[in-house]
């Protein structure tokens, strides 16, 4: 401001300015002093005819609408033309403050609203792990009753649908004929059964192409056994010979596992044999634990309680169930007696008895019915059965549909 003002007053009063602009005298002995505002209001002293001073207010130099042209330079709204580049540039700068605070609108809250959102992220993906585990915790577990979802290994089942059956027989036993020894099954005039062998090592060696030629259709094979003594789990040592003979002669196999497991731990542990063993193949026909107590009581499970023989069964097929390889139950009427087999049916039964006909009320898949069978290429007696699972579940299928 104070460049405006001296140029102003430059202007105006040259006469009164000497050229430092400090003192100037004129003829009458006046004297002003000039230059800082300090000096503004004050008096000048002048003199009179007779010596004396006389005083007096001093004047002010600036025009009565000095204030006015100063702000209507200050906002652009002159155009006087001696404005120094000072004041041109305060003014242009208080001209762009203005026109910024015209067009500043309140900044957007970003941050705030992105936290916002980030938590409403977190809590929806937390709302749907938490339905997931739920679902997952209401879910029941998948076993072969359930409609498991594992892909299964083995091609057949024994299941019984409905426990309460359990008893009902599903075979007319005068739709059976007797051939050579060997029984096959007939349902709507159509055999609808199969012949099968059970072998070990003890069967000593076999020569697969002549019992493929002998109208054998499939084997069930001894993968290992549980000694009766020490409890150690031992290897079948004809397993890999006979298990390649039969599958490369086009019989579907099927394996089994002697077990003495006085525990379901111990019985889980041989589930996990035979499923390493077979290192993923997928079997035929159901994987069957065989457990046959002792009529003399000197082996590992004759004195197990039927509760305790159930729980190891079940443990038995529950984890070969787990590993994609449907399970089933062997054994005889006595056999049998052990378990409570409503708790088994879900994974059914291979039953033994050496007759024309059982004698026993039971719905099962497989039958053993002789230890005496002949068959080319294998020496002496052999265990013959025959498969009914295909009539089982013809059976299971028209109940269900009668129920609907």
């Amino acid at each position: 401001m104070g460049g405006a003002h001296a140029t102003r007053y430059g202007a105006s009063h040259a006469g009164s300015w000497g050229a430092g602009g400090r003192v100037a005298r004129d003829g009458s002995g006046s004297r002003e002093v000039r230059g800082t505002r300090a000096d503004r209001g004050r008096e000048v002293r002048h003199r009179d005819g007779r010596g004396r001073e006389a005083r007096q207010p001093r004047k002010m130099l600036r025009p009565k609408d000095a204030s006015l042209e100063l702000r209507r330079e200050e906002y652009g709204q002159t155009g006087l033309a001696t404005r120094s580049q000072t004041s041109r540039r305060r003014q242009e700068s208080r001209l762009r403050k203005i026109r910024d605070l015209g067009s500043t609108r309140p900044p957007f809250p970003f941050k705030p609203l992105i936290a916002l959102v980030a938590v409403l992220l977190v809590a929806s993906v937390g709302v749907l792990a938490g339905t997931s585990v739920k679902r997952t915790l209401q879910q029941p577990v998948q076993t072969q009753e359930a409609g498991s979802k594992i892909k299964m290994k083995g091609g057949r089942s024994t299941a019984i649908d409905d426990s309460k059956k359990i008893f009902t027989t599903t075979y007319d036993w005068d739709n059976a004929t007797v051939k050579s020894g060997r029984i096959s099954y007939k349902a709507g005039g159509k055999v609808v059964s199969r012949t099968g062998v059970d072998v070990s090592e003890h069967n000593g060696k076999i020569d697969w192409s002549k019992v493929a030629a002998d109208g054998i259709d499939f084997a069930y094979i001894r993968i290992g056994y549980r000694g009766s003594v020490e409890g150690n789990i031992t290897h079948d040592k004809r397993f890999e010979q006979n298990f390649d003979g039969a599958r490369k002669n086009g019989l579907d196999v099927g394996v089994y596992f002697f077990s003495q497991a006085i525990t379901p731990e111990e019985a889980r542990d041989e589930a996990r044999y035979v499923v390493k063993q077979l290192d993923g193949y997928a079997t035929a026909y159901p994987v069957v634990f065989d457990m046959e107590p002792s009529l003399s009581g000197d082996d590992r499970i004759s004195s197990l309680t039927n509760d305790q023989m159930t729980a190891i069964a079940k443990a038995f097929c529950k984890e070969l169930q787990k590993n994609g390889y449907y399970a089933c139950v062997y054994g005889s009427r006595a056999d049998l007696a052990h378990y409570d087999l409503a708790a088994l049916s879900r994974y059914g039964f291979w039953y033994a008895e050496y007759a024309k006909a059982p004698t026993m009320a039971l719905r099962y898949g497989i039958w053993q019915y002789t230890d005496s069978g002949k068959v080319d290429g294998i020496d002496g007696n052999v265990d013959l059965d025959i498969d009914l699972t295909t009539a089982l579940e013809k059976v299971q299928k028209a109940e269900k549909s009668k129920a609907q």
